[in-house]
């Protein structure tokens, strides 16, 4: 996962929060490991890391769709739940789930929606 280089397409593109831990990437999850948060657009995810005064080397990074099926199948197979666009008060109130989408459920809307080997048609990652 690389940080989004401006004027680039936004419909292929996902932001997460993560860190480098020991040369291993780590996203950051939400309701104990079970929940990815994932972002929409850079500044959404830059708020939330901010407002949450989220700190020790968490930064936000651009993923592709196919990176983030790879993710979801790979070091968070553990995650029951996807987050679009969470902010932090959704984690205090304990109502993250107003915004979030079975793990499974998620991935099979992303696969097929075909973003992730399509040329950019202007959608946003918001109408999944």
């Amino acid at each position: 996962m690389t940080r989004r280089a401006t004027g680039r397409a936004q419909s292929l593109a996902y932001w997460l929060i993560a860190r480098n831990e020991h040369g291993r990437i780590e996203v950051l999850t939400l309701d104990c490991n079970k929940t990815l948060a994932v972002f929409s657009n850079e500044d959404e995810a830059e708020m939330f890391l901010r407002l949450e005064g989220v700190a020790d080397g968490w930064q936000v990074s651009e993923s592709r769709a196919g990176e983030l099926v790879s993710m979801l199948y790979g070091p968070c197979t553990s995650v029951k739940k996807v987050a679009l666009d969470p902010v932090p008060e959704m984690v205090a109130d304990r109502t993250v789930g107003l915004v979030s989408l079975d793990r499974k459920r998620f991935i099979r809307r992303l696969l097929a929606s075909g973003r992730f080997c399509e040329p950019d048609r202007g959608s946003s990652p918001r109408e999944i």
